[in-house]
């Protein structure tokens, strides 16, 4: 047999055919949002990649929804996010999207600082921000990878994060000498990782250069405006493409440009509203005057839920 294959026997998959057959095929846990449900849920053994141009919102949602996670069944997050900044402008963020409350003395709802402290206290018990501390020192992504999976026998992490591509060490030698024949050693091995550890990752990628129409407004990125877009394409399960047509806009237009497995979503396009003072995203309700509905979950929304639960999840953080 060749190194590394086997020939599965019926012992290999005994009890996992038999979990199949009890629940099927299993979704990815609800995220909070019921313009999202139908379209993306996040499930622990797989990736997401996301993009968007510059101040497009995707790391704001990609952080929702890692927050709804912590906050609804107790997950944990790895973050290496130099793009968002040091460690404590990542906490900043956080801590506004747990608060509601700003670092900003400009604006009314500026926070007190015992309450940043609490909220630093929970957040850091669910997020676990990376930072370097050295100039020289340079990570590559495959080295993350490995450091998750490492931290959730330690800690129980369930998803980490890249933010951004760009900002990892990439050795283009070592796998073939360009960027497309790098791609396609190294994404096939984050999602093995994935699979075998249980572990969700998490990639922000930039796109190349910003398109127009032919009304000169901003397009909607692609897998092509990627960088190395077909290897993205050919190696990745779920890819998000988050828009705004402009920046004074709050309205996020969030298109799902591929969903795998298609239990967890389908693809499309659905649009999520932007609170910048609680640094929340939100749905609209069309009853009731059109109210702001932030993330929540109710007994409804955990209608098959459980059984995309991890073992790590604390289910003493659960709201009921």
């Amino acid at each position: 047999m060749i190194k590394g294959y086997k020939i599965i026997e019926f012992g290999d998959i005994h009890d996992k055919l038999t979990e199949y057959h009890k629940n099927g095929a299993r979704a990815g846990v609800y995220l909070g949002f019921k313009s999202m449900k139908d379209f993306y849920s996040m499930r622990q053994d797989s990736v997401t990649d996301w993009t968007g141009l510059p101040q497009s919102g995707k790391t704001e949602l990609m952080l929702e929804c890692l927050y709804n996670t912590s906050k609804f069944y107790g997950w944990k997050h790895l973050l290496c996010v130099p793009d968002i900044g040091d460690a404590i402008e990542v906490m900043a963020v956080l801590i506004h999207k747990h608060t509601g409350k700003t670092f900003d003395k400009k604006y009314p709802n500026y926070i007190d600082i015992k309450e940043a402290f609490a909220g630093a206290t929970w957040l850091l018990q669910h997020f676990f921000i990376l930072e370097k501390t050295e100039a020289t020192s340079n990570l590559t992504p495959v080295e993350f990878w490995n450091l998750a999976v490492n931290m959730k026998d330690i800690y129980g992490i369930n998803t980490a994060v890249i933010d951004s591509w760009k900002d990892m060490h990439h050795d283009y030698s070592k796998y073939g000498g360009t960027y497309a024949q790098y791609l396609s050693h190294v994404l096939p091995i984050r999602n093995d990782l994935s699979e075998r550890h249980n572990i969700h990752f998490h990639t922000v990628i930039h796109p190349k250069n910003p398109r127009r129409d032919k009304n000169g407004n901003l397009a909607h990125p692609q897998v092509d405006d990627m960088e190395g877009g077909a290897q993205w394409n050919n190696s990745g399960k779920t890819i998000i493409s988050v828009h705004r047509q402009t920046f004074d806009t709050k309205v996020a237009d969030v298109q799902m440009l591929k969903v795998k497995p298609k239990v967890i979503g389908k693809r499309g396009f659905f649009c999520l509203n932007f609170d910048v003072s609680k640094s929340r995203y939100f749905d609209i309700n069309p009853d009731n005057g059109g109210t702001n509905v932030y993330a929540e979950l109710s007994k409804e929304d955990l209608t098959g839920a459980f059984q995309s639960l991890s073992a790590n999840t604390n289910f003493l953080d659960m709201p009921f």
